[in-house]
């Protein structure tokens, strides 16, 4: 009788995934809204978290992230929706979940919303729910905007050091090559016959 249980629960699994996929596709409502939203104003910055572009909580089992990927694929992919920014917008979910699928980066996003959601409480004076809320989502989207910021000014800093290198070699070879031109022009002046 257990055999038979499990292959039952088998069947079960089965036959609800597809159902399961398309309740969490039913609450995300239409393309056209997933793009609106992703595609804000701010949007560079707001799809830095993750579980913001997968539109779901930062404590859902990793199942519940890759069927929410899927739904969100099945309604932005380029290929399936019209709408000229669905490219973009498929890029933001599909970077998410990659984010989501390495376990360290998983766990250091989580940690960062956590901590976001920690300085909202303390940020927000009152109790209303609403307002808690709010100042949790303010504080999160801040701590990833501060690190975006941080990782942008690394990476100028690095393209601006480039820069000088390639400038001072420039600079060098220009200087060998008119040293070069110079004996060149010397020996040629100052030759005895």
């Amino acid at each position: 009788g257990e055999k038979n249980d499990n292959d039952a629960k088998e069947d079960t699994d089965q036959t609800e995934a597809p159902k399961k996929i398309q309740i969490h596709l039913s609450d995300l409502g239409s393309s056209t809204d997933q793009i609106e939203r992703l595609m804000a104003p701010n949007h560079e910055w707001r799809n830095l978290n993750p579980y913001y572009v997968l539109d779901c909580p930062h404590d859902v089992p990793a199942e519940l992230i890759s069927r929410r990927y899927k739904a969100l694929s099945l309604l932005l992919h380029p290929d399936k929706c019209p709408d000229a920014r669905a490219k973009d917008a498929f890029e933001y979910v599909r970077r998410a979940m990659n984010t989501l699928t390495d376990e360290a980066k998983a766990k250091h996003t989580r940690d960062l919303i956590d901590q976001g959601m920690k300085q909202g409480k303390r940020d927000c004076a009152g109790s209303d729910p609403t307002e808690l809320a709010k100042a949790q989502e303010r504080a999160v989207m801040k701590i990833f905007a501060e690190i975006e910021r941080s990782r942008r000014e690394v990476e100028r800093r690095k393209r601006s050091q480039e820069q000088r290198e390639r400038e001072q070699e420039d600079e060098e070879m220009r200087k060998l090559k008119a040293e070069a031109k110079f004996n060149k022009s010397w020996k040629q002046e100052n030759r005895v016959e």
